[in-house]
């Protein structure tokens, strides 16, 4: 499980290599600035397996270690560009098997270690998919807003096993159980990681989010119901018994890095697509994402953390209540939807 190559760790997620724009930018990273650090690829490269595979080999060529979690998109099935899988969820277990041909690491493992001068970390890719339950906000008052099931791509673009309702917590049950499949093939106990047996310091991986407090109100969203569909309620419980110091995820196209009540420390670094970074630059800005991934942690002497990153939405948060139940909808959402009629009630 231990890795013996000291140097440093960075992240990176959505990286959607579909687009020539993203494949520039990844094959533009230095070859040698790299060679004794790691990688962590938060899901989200392509749901073409030839892409993936290229994309992931890119990043074996550059860094010493890689650290991949499959996205959503990554998994998808019915589009033209997908791998003819069985399902998604055979999808995923693919992906698995080719990361292990390529050395990509897709389980528990332990960077930086067996090594004089470096402290390792531990870092625990967490398997998760959206599930209903995740939602808790209410949903933004007097506009029109059409649910996730009617605008996700996921929801046509994915299948599942048979007995697998994807209108439930199905889906994200299956996922979340393949933690413990993967765990058992390591032999990881997230006891050990908890109390800090394995290494001194924790990293958790996921695609998805752990808590709604990682994204903006549904009031200050371009698609309001974009909660639907962005986190989970089994991951939740994972990170709570993990209690990693730091948790990197993606999914959601914000740059975020803020520490929650849970003490957990929260990136996410996306690169996103191309008309995203001409668009909303300014929501995706975290370290230097226009030109590396961003660094995570030392490894150097007692180990060290990346100091924390202005991020738009994050140091809203930090400074400012979430508020889901108000009724001010900024401009740029109620312009884009119709208001709902009103019913007018006759006593």
């Amino acid at each position: 499980m231990a890795d013996s190559r000291p140097g440093r760790l960075y992240a990176i997620s959505d990286v959607h290599s579909d687009f020539e724009d993203n494949l520039v930018w990844l094959r533009g990273l230095s070859r040698t600035a790299y060679t004794h650090d790691a990688l962590i690829v938060a899901g989200d490269v392509s749901d073409d397996t030839a892409v993936l595979e290229a994309t992931l080999q890119e990043c074996t060529e550059r860094f010493s270690s890689v650290v991949f979690v499959p996205g959503n998109h990554d998994v998808w099935v019915k589009r033209k560009a997908s791998t003819a899988s069985a399902n998604s969820f055979t999808k995923l277990r693919e992906l698995q098997a080719l990361c292990a041909r390529l050395g990509v690491h897709t389980r528990p493992t332990v960077l930086f270690g067996g090594q004089a001068e470096a402290t390792p970390v531990l870092v625990v890719p967490l398997l998760s998919w959206y599930n209903a339950a995740f939602d808790t906000e209410p949903p933004v008052p007097l506009l029109d807003v059409p649910s996730a099931r009617k605008v996700m791509t996921d929801f046509a673009a994915c299948s599942w096993p048979s007995g697998v309702d994807d209108s439930t917590d199905d889906v994200a049950r299956l996922w979340d159980c393949a933690n413990d499949e993967d765990w058992a093939s390591v032999g990881f106990d997230a006891e050990d990681a908890a109390s800090r047996r394995l290494a001194p310091h924790v990293v958790a991986v996921s695609h998805f989010l752990p808590t709604i407090e990682l994204i903006p109100e549904k009031r200050f969203l371009f698609f309001p119901n974009l909660t639907q569909a962005v986190g989970s309620t089994f991951l939740k419980s994972r990170v709570a018994s993990l209690r990693p110091d730091v948790h990197v995820f993606g999914h959601t196209h914000f740059a975020y890095d803020i520490v929650l009540d849970d003490g957990v420390r929260y990136i996410q670094a996306a690169l996103a697509y191309p008309h995203e970074r001409q668009s909303r630059m300014s929501t995706l800005q975290i370290g230097e994402i226009h030109a590396q991934p961003v660094l995570i942690y030392d490894s150097a002497g007692a180990g060290s953390w990346a100091p924390p990153y202005r991020c738009r939405w994050s140091d809203y948060y930090s400074a400012h209540p979430r508020q889901p139940h108000s009724a001010e909808i900024p401009s740029w959402v109620s312009k884009r939807y119709r208001r709902k009629e009103q019913t007018r009630t006759i006593v």
